[in-house]
């Protein structure tokens, strides 16, 4: 287990990271989604790429997933961009293409904006930008949002309706990913190429959401791939051989 510590020592990130061996590519970054982990499909499968191609790759749990520190309930988006800007600062020297699944797909278009000259491309999985606002706040009866208002949380369910599982969501995260609301804005200043892959039987954020982004993301390169029959975890081995396709669209222009 690697991990790698804040300046004050008080939170740390677990992460895998593999070293490209022959030549020096830019490093791979995957960011799961939320109340996932790094050793999800997608990433293990990425890795397994990565290292037949002799691609520099880290995954790692932000904080309050996996084996990091801190815990769910504590986090917002900005202890989040923190965490990944930790990876990035700390283990990457060079260029940097960053591949974001989910709420991870926030995570890293705000990078990506904040950081412009480092990260070179970005890759968007089931992109879940405002999803506080948008698919939580805005989701919940006004009951809810009373008590989370009164008691600083709430659990809420998934959308799908297969899925039995409430997580608890905290005020502070609400309140928090208003600062960083994107597709309010008329644009999203992002300048590296930009693929967007998004399931069309995706139930838990609709793929509207990477349509709308596509439209006001400023890049000249902007790629939008729309998959018929994926829903949002875009784990079938056709979903990820088409993951996979953007890396190297991507690195084409790098």
């Amino acid at each position: 287990m690697n991990i790698l510590y804040s300046k004050n020592k008080e939170k740390f990130i677990v992460y895998h990271k593999l070293n490209a061996i022959e030549k020096k590519a830019p490093s791979l970054i995957f960011h799961h989604g939320l109340m996932s982990n790094m050793n999800g499909a997608k990433a293990l499968y990425i890795e397994k790429y990565c290292k037949e191609r002799d691609y520099n790759f880290i995954r790692f749990d932000n904080f309050g997933h996996g084996n990091s520190s801190g815990e769910f309930i504590d986090q917002t988006i900005s202890s989040w961009l923190e965490g990944l800007s930790l990876v990035i600062d700390n283990l990457c020297d060079g260029p940097v293409i960053l591949v974001g699944s989910s709420m991870g797909g926030w995570i890293t278009m705000l990078k990506s904006i904040e950081n412009s000259q480092q990260i070179i491309g970005m890759i968007a999985i089931s992109a879940a930008p405002d999803f506080t606002e948008e698919l939580m706040w805005n989701k919940i009866s006004v009951e809810q949002q009373e008590n989370i208002v009164k008691n600083g949380v709430v659990n809420i369910t998934g959308s799908d309706p297969n899925c039995g599982n409430a997580y608890p969501v905290s005020h502070g995260l609400i309140v928090d990913g208003r600062k960083y609301l994107l597709l309010n804005k008329k644009s999203i200043d992002i300048s590296c190429p930009v693929h967007l892959i998004h399931g069309m039987l995706d139930i838990d954020v609709p793929y509207t959401i990477s349509e709308r982004a596509a439209a006001k993301i400023t890049a000249k390169e902007v790629v939008l791939k729309l998959i018929k029959g994926a829903n949002h975890s875009l784990s079938r081995p056709e979903d990820l051989v088409i993951i996979c396709n953007s890396i190297e669209e991507i690195l084409a222009f790098v």
